[in-house]
């Protein structure tokens, strides 16, 4: 199979979730970009190699507005104390985790992370990091594994003052520093990562402001839980968008994750800015930590939170969770679709669409409906027959990473190997 240059993948049902939906069509990808879309008849006197998908579902790559890929290892890890609430989860798990991780397990988390996320036909990450003792090159190390997969992603490092304020310099360094390196590379994007309000001093957040270059959007924890709209209005602020908007923060290319506890004063300012509201319903509900306002009128898209690489199976779960609250498959096809597409274009121009002359970055679930299937029934079709994201083919840039079971450009099995090994050591650091 030629992986890298020219190629129509054929026989399939063709949907980018906007405006183009081919029952029996055809993609043929040149050079790395669409070249033309339409029904497979349309392609039979072409010289390029077909590939016969057999009916399956094609989607434009798939999004992960949210992840947090240094939770990979972290699988059957028990806590280090009780975790009645939310902060008690960030003191008992969390921030003993990311305090264990060197930088071999850094990379093997990313690796393995963008390795799960294309085997569920995602070809975009926004992913927020943490190591709090290896902190300085973390994000190249991440961004050498997730390179290596060949995944697209906006990476940052989540500063926080809960390691103190030497700390707290090193983390802004380190998030300008790659910032600064990564600015021109197509695949690979940069935020500015910040835990959450409720770890941050005004202090450390005017420092963020000063040294921050005005363009760089943050990519922060904003309301997820009670205790950071408590923590805002302590401090005068009407709650955790107000108090990024004060410093300067809020921008329409800002992610802000979870936004669960607002005010009313947030969410005129998330309707009036328009920044990227990442929901993360799975989390929210493993976290108890409650349910995003979805009616409130500010759009919002879909992230994972760490939880899994399989966003169509978080979507399941979103619908699923909200469905006592109204949720109708038109929100959910806005938040999966149009939202996600509009934010995308933001970070990486020229994809998520099929328009010709867009990068090649597609995902071929290993579905074939039984049931017919037509635009208006797409997301029925996602929720309640794929149910997964499980690919059959992933392609980036026009390069098949992943097909029909099998990665292209990796060693699965070893690298499976290498990560068990420092798997056991990290949990060996953890547990001290």
């Amino acid at each position: 199979m030629n992986t890298k240059s020219n190629y129509i993948i054929a026989n399939g049902i063709v949907a980018d979730g906007r405006d183009i939906f081919i029952e029996n069509g055809a993609i043929k990808i040149e050079n790395g970009a669409i070249t033309k879309i339409g029904r497979t008849s349309e392609f039979a006197d072409s010289d390029s190699e077909f590939i016969d998908v057999g009916g399956r579902l094609i989607l434009p790559g798939l999004l992960n507005a949210h992840h947090h890929l240094y939770s990979v290892l972290s699988t059957g890890t028990p806590t280090l104390g009780e975790t009645p609430d939310f902060t008690h989860i960030l003191e008992n798990l969390w921030w003993p985790w990311d305090k264990a991780l060197d930088d071999e397990a850094v990379y093997y988390s990313a690796l393995l992370g963008a390795m799960e996320s294309l085997k569920h036909g995602v070809t975009a990450v926004f992913d927020h990091h943490a190591s709090m003792n290896f902190v300085r090159g973390s994000l190249s190390v991440e961004a050498e594994a997730v390179e290596k997969a060949g995944i697209r992603a906006a990476l940052c490092f989540e500063t926080s003052d809960r390691m103190g304020s030497e700390s707290l310099r090193e983390q802004i360094d380190e998030n300008i520093s790659f910032y600064n390196n990564c600015s021109k590379l197509a695949k690979l994007k940069s935020c500015f990562g910040l835990h959450a309000n409720l770890t941050l001093s005004e202090n450390s957040l005017a420092q963020i402001a000063e040294a921050k270059p005005a363009e760089m959007p943050i990519h922060a924890h904003c309301g997820e839980d009670i205790a950071d709209l408590e923590h805002c209005r302590t401090l005068g602020y009407k709650g955790p968008v107000d108090r990024f908007s004060a410093f300067g923060l809020l921008s329409e290319n800002a992610i802000l994750a979870h936004c669960i506890h607002l005010s009313d004063k947030d969410i005129d300012l998330l309707i009036e800015r328009e920044p990227i509201v990442a929901n993360n319903s799975e989390s929210n509900a493993n976290n108890r930590v409650g349910f995003m306002n979805r009616k409130a009128g500010f759009p919002y898209v879909l992230g994972t939170d760490g939880m899994t690489g399989d966003i169509i199976a978080a979507l399941r779960s979103h619908f699923l969770i909200n469905s006592p609250f109204g949720i109708d498959f038109g929100e959910l096809k806005r938040a999966f679709f149009t939202h996600r597409y509009a934010i995308q274009r933001e970070y990486f121009p020229e994809t998520g669409s099929f328009s010709p002359g867009s990068l090649a970055d597609i995902a071929v679930l290993d579905y074939c409906p039984i049931t017919p299937i037509e635009s208006d029934n797409l997301m029925g079709h996602l929720v309640f027959g794929a149910k997964t994201g499980r690919a059959y083919l992933t392609a980036v840039d026009g390069e098949i990473l992943y097909f029909d079971g099998e990665f292209t450009n990796l060693d699965e099995g070893y690298i499976i190997g290498m990560a068990r090994e420092i798997a056991k050591k990290q949990k060996e650091r953890y547990c001290g």
